[in-house]
């Protein structure tokens, strides 16, 4: 089996922390497990990627073919590459990166800690209990995670919505509610139930976000 080696593509970048997205994704062979990373073994290669706890128990045993989203992290004193089974995992990966005091290994134990539509709904929400329970997170830490990414999420989300209170024309925003719902996770006819209610029977007059918001606390209490 072939040794971890830095990937070629890579250069190191002296006194800067900035990452290098040279390698965008790793397809090979699962060559060994490890209690917080793997060997992907690529024509005869072998890269150590780190990952999260349930990206791992996600992972296939070792022999067989897997394909990671992969983050290339870069400092002057340090290179490694970090794995996600989903490009929404990698792209919520780089928000955590964002915000101030989240380094790589601390995302990656955001991400460990629960599914990415409960991660997602308790930023929407504003309830930074769930992001305090990670290890190493305190609740200044947590907040301050939900006070930077709440408008993120929305801008991703809602696209203009976020930025714009009332729509003029365009898409419906019932419609555009239930996609986000079932984004995080909902089923078709439990986000169904909630937009109804949130809408009061009909989406006139209410925003995307205005929907969802209405439509999660709903979710919540059910």
């Amino acid at each position: 089996m072939s040794s971890p080696q830095r990937p070629a593509a890579v250069r190191d970048q002296p006194g800067s922390d900035r990452p290098s997205h040279l390698i965008a994704t790793l397809e090979g062979i699962l060559a060994q497990r490890g209690s917080d990373s793997v060997i992907v073994d690529v024509h005869g290669v072998g890269y150590l990627v780190t990952v999260g706890n349930r990206t791992l128990a996600e992972l296939p045993a070792a022999g067989d073919r897997i394909r990671l989203y992969t983050y290339t992290y870069v400092r002057e004193d340090a290179l490694g590459l970090f794995g996600f089974r989903s490009q929404d995992e990698l792209t919520f990966f780089k928000l955590l990166l964002s915000v101030k005091g989240i380094g790589p290994k601390a995302g990656l134990a955001i991400l460990s800690r629960a599914e990415l539509r409960l991660l997602k709904r308790a930023i929407l929400q504003e309830d930074a209990a769930l992001l305090a329970t990670v290890p190493g997170i305190g609740p200044k830490t947590a907040a301050r995670v939900v006070l930077e990414l709440k408008g993120k999420l929305k801008e991703e989300m809602f696209g203009e919505e976020a930025r714009v209170p009332a729509a003029v024309g365009g898409d419906d925003p019932v419609a555009q509610a239930l996609q986000v719902l079932t984004g995080l996770g909902y089923t078709p006819a439990e986000a169904k139930e909630a937009v109804r209610e949130a809408s009061g029977g009909n989406g006139g007059g209410h925003s995307v976000e205005q929907l969802v918001t209405v439509a999660l606390k709903g979710l919540d209490r059910g």
